[in-house]
């Protein structure tokens, strides 16, 4: 009975260091409600949106990325871009050399999917922006309570408009996680799409090639 204890414990242990290990997730092929993905480098499977695999859900794809869920937490992989996952928490964000790919849209300008506080949202690359900045409508949409922020003003195309002055608990973009970030938001529909800007582009190195563009985590 003794010997059956300490090898119950072992496994026990060998299951839970198990957890803690990196791991990775690699986009093969992209499709509309399907992705093919490698983890931890196994055979590539095709997952269709909603389908889980090895403890990695896909919760969205289309032909340019797909949107990854590991214990709760989303990320955008990009196709033949891949990530570090932490078994215990999720994708990591400790990586100092974590990186995303984003392609250049149909009307110029880089877009990726990230979240903020954990919710995901779509934001567009843009380097005139000295801030993050929302809009108030997509800020609900996160549920950001922004009117606890400091109130300043913005110029926009309809006039001067009310902007908040807030902190972020996170932004993530691909494998790239920032806490506490410097952000607007501003009263009313502006901007269209959400702007990350040099609260953000400031603590990473950006490279284009072509149509696509690096941002590493410095």
């Amino acid at each position: 009975m003794r010997l059956i204890k300490i090898i119950v414990v072992v496994i026990v242990l060998a299951f839970a260091t198990s957890l803690k290990a990196e791991r990775s997730v690699s986009a093969i092929a992209l499709f509309d409600g399907r992705a093919m993905l490698s983890i931890d480098g196994n055979k590539a499977k095709i997952l269709r949106e909603g389908q889980t695999l090895l403890g990695v859900s896909l919760v969205s794809s289309n032909t340019d990325e797909a949107v990854i869920e590991v214990e709760g937490k989303r990320e955008t992989l990009i196709l033949n871009g891949s990530m570090v996952i932490s078994g215990e928490l999720g994708v990591s964000s400790k990586n100092r050399n974590a990186s995303v790919q984003i392609r250049e849209n149909q009307f110029g300008f880089f877009e990726g999917l990230g979240t903020v506080n954990g919710r995901s949202i779509t934001f567009l690359v843009d380097t005139g922006a000295s801030l993050v900045v929302l809009s108030s409508e997509q800020a609900d949409s996160v549920g950001l309570s922004y009117k606890d922020g400091t109130i300043g003003y913005a110029s926009t195309a309809s006039g001067n408009a009310p902007m908040y002055n807030i902190i972020l608990d996170s932004i993530t973009l691909g494998g790239i996680e920032l806490n506490n970030v410097e952000a607007g938001v501003i009263e009313g529909r502006f901007p269209e799409r959400p702007l990350l800007g040099m609260t953000f582009l400031s603590k990473v190195n950006m490279t284009r090639s072509g149509n696509l563009m690096t941002l590493k985590k410095r």
